[in-house]
């Protein structure tokens, strides 16, 4: 099990995603690094996007 849950990890990537603030800025904010914040969203957006 990782040190972060699923839960926190969404609601950090959703307030980077849905907000005009950078990833620098979203990450103090959740009191992360900025790059595992960036790793997050990479890996989220990857999920989430398909070829039809």
């Amino acid at each position: 099990m990782g040190k972060y849950t699923e839960h926190f990890k969404l609601t950090a990537i959703s307030a980077y995603l849905d907000g005009n603030k950078g990833f620098r800025k979203v990450a103090q904010h959740f009191g992360i690094d900025y790059s595992l914040l960036r790793r997050w969203v990479s890996s989220h957006q990857s999920k989430s996007s398909f070829s039809p």
